[in-house]
């Protein structure tokens, strides 16, 4: 299957590598040749220097032979005018990036009328990360199945629960059936058998039902405590699209954004949430505000150390379900160090939206793979597989 990518930044380095390695023939696209000669030589890929969005550079690039197109560089504009040029050349199914929030409310217009197949916005993707794990409270993870059916969850195993020095055999604490899938100990990774023992302090993966693992997390004595109300310390796009998401669901929350014009736009998008002008790296903002009394703080302001330390701080108050927006993987180390509850990182979420649609259409194409995510900073795939009636596994 061919893949022509436009843009050499983060994202599309992660595409050329995750991709190149799983056999699809891959054809990137940037306009900094230094950049683009860096990621052919860690990738097995080919590359063109040149505008993606400009007509002569698709051409070069053989787009009008291209199964998936996929535009990810820095500008919204040239990912949109990329995907349209791409598919008027012939290339079958068109991905754009798109981070502003305009742009993004126009995506059933440009699939119908445009022909761009998927417009994925990275802030969107995020705010809706954050709310799968404000469902669980006690995870640090959540990655969904079957059409939000089931679940892969993360939980720290902590002092009280019950399956401590238990094997995985001798478990059998919930009525509706649970598959604890990965262990992560001591920065090892277990894929365990029923003879795997599991010990204070382990990192598991467990897959089922909303209800089956809602009984766990209530056989485990893991709070159970529903998130009625959140802290948002920056006021950008993920903010905008987290107020939405939590503004469907019934919870309060309150935004602190420092620009003030910013600030007044989502009073106005959000007229029953609470916004406040201020600078939420502020300590004594922050307990004016009285921090300690919400659920749940998610920090995402633009700077990646502000979030980190808004996150320590923020559990240092006494607060329960701490967030962490990280937009540059090389700070996820620290973080995981740092032991902080849960960190969000916008370039990993799109880069694995994009992988699980062209797997999708790999599918279409003749595959088996329905699904895929990315567990354990990538060392794990979960896979939902189609089986067909020829199936050895029938």
């Amino acid at each position: 299957m061919k893949i022509v990518i436009v843009g050499a930044g983060k994202v599309g380095e992660v595409l050329c590598r995750d991709l190149s390695s799983e056999g699809y023939d891959i054809v990137l696209i940037e306009i900094n040749r230094e950049r683009l000669s860096y990621i052919i030589d860690i990738a097995d890929i080919t590359g063109v220097v040149g505008n993606g969005a400009a007509h002569d550079t698709q051409i070069e690039a053989g787009v009008d032979s291209a199964d998936v197109f996929i535009a990810v560089s820095e500008h919204d504009e040239i990912n949109i005018i990329a995907s349209i040029i791409a598919k008027k050349l012939g290339a079958k199914h068109t991905i754009a990036r798109v981070r502003s929030p305009e742009y993004s409310t126009n995506m059933t217009f440009a699939q119908r009328e445009l022909g761009i197949s998927v417009m994925i916005n990275p802030e969107k993707e995020s705010a809706k990360a954050i709310t799968d794990v404000l469902k669980f409270p006690s995870s640090f993870i959540v990655e969904t199945f079957m059409q939000n059916k089931v679940h892969i969850v993360g939980f720290d195993v902590i002092e009280g629960n019950p399956i401590i020095d238990k094997s995985l055999m001798e478990i059998n604490i919930t009525d509706e059936k649970i598959l604890i899938c990965v262990v992560e100990r001591n920065g090892e990774i277990h894929i365990p058998d029923g003879r795997f023992v599991i010990r204070l302090g382990d990192k598991i993966h467990v897959t089922g039902t909303v209800k089956a693992i809602n009984e766990f997390i209530l056989k485990c004595n893991y709070s159970t405590k529903r998130m009625r109300n959140i802290m948002i310390i920056g006021g950008g796009d993920m903010a905008y699209y987290l107020g939405k998401e939590l503004s469907s669901k019934g919870i309060r929350f309150k935004i602190i954004e420092i620009n003030e014009e910013r600030a007044d736009f989502l009073s106005q998008s959000f007229p029953n949430a609470i916004i406040i002008h201020g600078d939420g790296t502020r300590q004594e903002l922050l307990m004016e505000q009285r921090i300690e009394s919400y659920d749940a703080v998610v920090a995402g302001t633009p700077i990646d150390e502000e979030n980190i330390i808004l996150s320590l701080f923020s559990a240092s108050a006494g607060v329960s379900k701490n967030i962490t927006k990280i937009s540059r993987n090389l700070l996820k180390p620290i973080a995981d160090k740092l032991e902080l509850d849960t960190v969000i990182t916008p370039k990993k979420i799109i880069a694995d939206s994009i992988i699980r649609y062209v797997r999708s259409v790999d599918n279409i194409m003749g595959s088996r793979v329905v699904n895929l995510h990315r567990l354990v900073d990538e060392e794990v795939e979960a896979i939902q597989f189609l089986i067909s009636e020829e199936s050895k596994a029938i």
